[in-house]
C-alpha cells in the first residue's frame, strides 16, 4: 500500500515521457500518406508527362495537317493559274498564225475560250512595242508593256492595283517578231475561276497583294508575308483554329487556309488529370482503409487499455468490430492476461481479507487476554497490605490496560483512516480515571479537548503509553504533595506537520521532572516513547504542560 504513490508517479513519468516522445512521431495516417505519395507520385508524374506529350503530339499533328492542307490548296490555285499561262505560252509560240491570215481577234477568241479567265490579249515584240491586240477589255499602256518586256522572269503577273491584273509571258525572239504576250483578267473573273477551292477541307482565302479576293480571312489576320507560317488561333467563340498563310508561286498571289483545331476533349483533360486524381483517390482510400481497419481499432484498444489501467477490471478487447487477425490475437492475449490478473487479484484480495480477519482476531484475543491480566492485577491489588504495593499494582494495571485499549482500537482500525486517536484517548482517560483511585493516590479529573485525528498502528502504542505514564506520574506527584484531588487537561490538535498532544497539570511544578536527564522510571519510559514517535518532548513551566508532536495516518488517494 505504501508503494502505490510511487507506482502512480512512475506511471505519470512514463506517460509524460511517452507524450514527449510521441511529439516527435507522426500518426499512422500521415505516414501512410507520405508512403503513398512517394510510391505513386513518380508514376503519376510519368503518366501526366506521357499524357501531356500525347496531347502535344496531337497538336503538332494538327499543325502538320494544316500545312498539308495549305500546300494542297496552293497547288490547286497554282495549277489554275498555270493553265492560263500555258494558254499564253502557246499563243506566243504560235505567232506564225498571225501572218497566215488569222487575225488577233480570232486568236484572242480561241485563247479566251481556252483560258476562261482573260478579257483581252496584247502581242508585242521583245521591246514591248505592240504588234497586235484583241478587241475589248482593259489593256496595258505602252509604258507598262515596256516594263513587262524588260522583266527578267519569263512568266509573271502584275497587279496595277485596280480591278484587273496582267498575265505576261515573254521570250527572246528575233527582232521584230512577237516576244511578249500580255493578257488582261478582271478580278471578278479570277474569283469565279478560283471558287472550286471552296469545296476543299477547311476555309481558304486568296490574297491579291494585301487585298483578299476570295474567302473571308480570320479576324485580325493580315496578308501573308514572304514565308509560310502555321499557327494556332483561339477564336472568341471558344473554338480554336489552325491558320496557315504564305505566298503562292505566282506573285503577288498569297493564300491563307484555316482548319478547325481539335479542342481539348474531356478525355484529354481526364488523361492529364487522371494520375493526380488517382493519386488523390489512392491517398483517400488508403487513409480511410487505415482509419477503418487499423487506426480506429487501435484507438479503441488503447482506450480499453487506459480504462483497464484506471481500474476497470472488466475491460476486454477481443471481439470488437474492425479488428484484424493480428489485432484479435493481441486482444485475446491481453484478455487472457487480464483474466489471469483478475484471478490473481481475487486471490490476493481473499488472502488480504483473511489476513485482516486473522489480525483482528489476534488483536481481539490479545485485548481479551490483557483485560484478564488487568483484572487479575486489580484483584491482587485489593489484597495488598501497603500503599506502595497498591501503587505498584496500579502502575502495572494502568500499563496493561493501556495495551488492552490500544489492541481494541487496532482491532477496530479502518484501512482507509487508521486508528481513531480521539476515541483511543477518551478510552484511556476513562480507564485511568477508574484505576488511579484504586492505587490510593488522588481523585483525578481529566478534561479532554480533542480534535478528530487518525494515527497509524506504529504511533498508537507509544502515544497510549505516553499518555498513561504522564497522567500516572502526575497523580503520583499530586499524592506526594499531599493533594486529595487533581485536574489534568489533555489537548489534541492538528498542526501543519501532523498532530500535537499536550498534557497540562499543576502537579508538574516549575521543574521538568520528565527531562531526558532524569533517571526515574517514568522519565525513561516517556522519553523512550517520544523517541519512537521521532518527536521532541517540550515542557512549559508557565502552564505547566508537556507537548509532543506525532505523525498522522496518511489519507488514501
Amino acid at each position: 500500500m505504501a508503494e502505490k504513490p510511487e507506482i502512480q508517479g512512475s506511471r505519470q513519468d512514463s506517460g509524460q515521457s511517452s507524450g514527449q516522445s510521441s511529439g516527435a512521431r507522426r500518426s499512422l495516417s500521415f505516414q501512410l500518406a507520405v508512403a503513398l505519395t512517394l510510391a505513386l507520385l513518380p508514376i503519376g508524374i510519368l503518366a501526366a508527362v506521357l499524357a501531356a506529350d500525347g496531347i502535344r503530339s496531337a497538336r503538332e499533328a494538327e499543325l502538320v495537317r494544316a500545312e498539308n492542307q495549305f500546300r494542297a490548296t496552293a497547288r490547286v490555285v497554282d495549277d489554275l493559274l498555270s493553265v492560263d499561262f500555258l494558254v499564253l505560252r502557246a499563243l506566243l509560240r504560235n505567232e506564225s498564225g498571225l501572218h497566215e491570215g488569222r487575225t488577233c481577234n480570232a486568236e484572242a477568241a480561241n485563247a479566251l475560250d481556252d483560258a476562261e479567265t482573260f478579257d483581252a490579249i496584247v502581242w508585242a515584240d521583245g521591246l514591248g512595242r505592240p504588234i497586235c491586240e484583241s478587241r475589248g477589255g482593259i489593256k496595258p499602256s505602252a509604258a507598262e508593256l515596256t516594263r513587262l518586256a524588260a522583266e527578267s522572269e519569263r512568266e509573271y503577273l502584275i497587279w496595277p492595283g485596280g480591278d484587273h491584273v496582267f498575265f505576261a509571258v515573254r521570250e527572246e525572239p528575233e527582232t521584230g517578231k512577237p516576244g511578249l504576250v500580255v493578257a488582261t483578267a478582271s478580278v471578278s473573273r479570277l474569283k469565279a475561276r478560283l471558287r472550286e477551292i471552296a469545296a476543299m477541307e477547311g476555309a481558304a482565302t486568296v490574297w491579291l497583294g494585301d487585298k483578299p479576293i476570295l474567302g473571308n480571312p480570320p479576324d485580325d489576320t493580315a496578308a501573308p508575308g514572304g514565308l509560310l507560317t502555321v499557327r494556332r488561333l483561339a477564336e472568341s467563340g471558344g473554338r480554336d483554329q489552325v491558320v496557315a498563310a504564305g505566298p503562292l508561286s505566282i506573285a503577288p498571289f498569297a493564300l491563307t487556309t484555316v482548319v478547325p483545331a481539335t479542342r481539348l476533349a474531356v478525355a484529354d483533360v481526364l488523361a492529364i488529370a487522371a494520375p493526380s486524381l488517382m493519386w488523390i483517390a489512392a491517398l483517400l482510400i488508403g487513409w480511410m482503409v487505415v482509419r477503418r481497419f487499423v487506426v480506429r481499432p487501435l484507438q479503441n484498444m488503447a482506450s480499453g487499455v487506459r480504462a483497464y489501467g484506471a481500474g476497470d477490471n472488466l475491460v476486454r478487447l477481443s471481439g470488437r468490430a474492425g479488428q484484424t487477425d493480428e489485432m484479435q490475437a493481441f486482444a485475446e492475449t491481453f484478455d487472457a492476461m487480464a483474466q489471469d490478473m483478475a484471478e490473481a487479484r481475487q486471490e490476493v484480495d481473499a488472502a488480504l481479507t483473511e489476513q485482516r480477519r486473522l489480525t483482528r482476531e489476534v488483536h481481539h484475543r490479545v485485548k481479551n487476554n490483557l483485560q484478564i491480566i488487568a483484572s487479575l492485577i486489580s484483584i491482587q491489588a485489593r489484597e495488598a497490605d501497603g500503599a506502595e504495593v497498591a501503587r505498584a499494582y496500579a502502575s502495572i494495571q494502568m500499563r496493561v490496560g493501556a495495551l488492552s485499549i490500544v489492541h481494541r482500537w487496532l482491532y477496530e482500525e479502518s484501512d482507509t483512516q487508521g486508528v481513531d486517536f480521539t476515541a483511543l484517548t477518551h478510552d484511556l482517560c476513562a480507564s485511568l480515571q477508574q484505576i488511579i483511585p484504586t492505587a490510593k493516590l488522588v481523585e483525578p479529573r481529566i478534561n479532554t479537548h480533542l480534535e478528530r485525528l487518525h494515527i497509524s498502528q506504529d504511533a498508537a502504542v507509544p502515544l497510549a503509553f505516553l499518555i498513561t505514564e504522564v497522567i500516572a506520574f502526575a497523580a503520583r506527584l499530586a499524592a506526594t504533595q499531599g493533594r486529595g484531588k487533581m485536574v489534568i487537561d489533555i489537548h489534541v490538535r492538528r498542526t501543519e506537520s501532523g498532530g500535537e498532544l499536550q498534557i497540562c497539570s499543576d502537579a508538574f511544578g516549575e521543574d521538568d521532572p520528565l527531562a531526558p536527564t532524569e533517571t526515574r522510571a517514568a522519565a525513561r519510559i516517556v522519553n523512550g516513547m517520544v523517541r519512537q514517535l521521532r518527536g521532541h518532548l517540550n515542557f512549559d513551566a508557565d502552564v505547566p504542560c508537556y507537548t509532543v508532536g506525532f505523525p498522522l495516518k496518511s489519507r488514501a488517494g
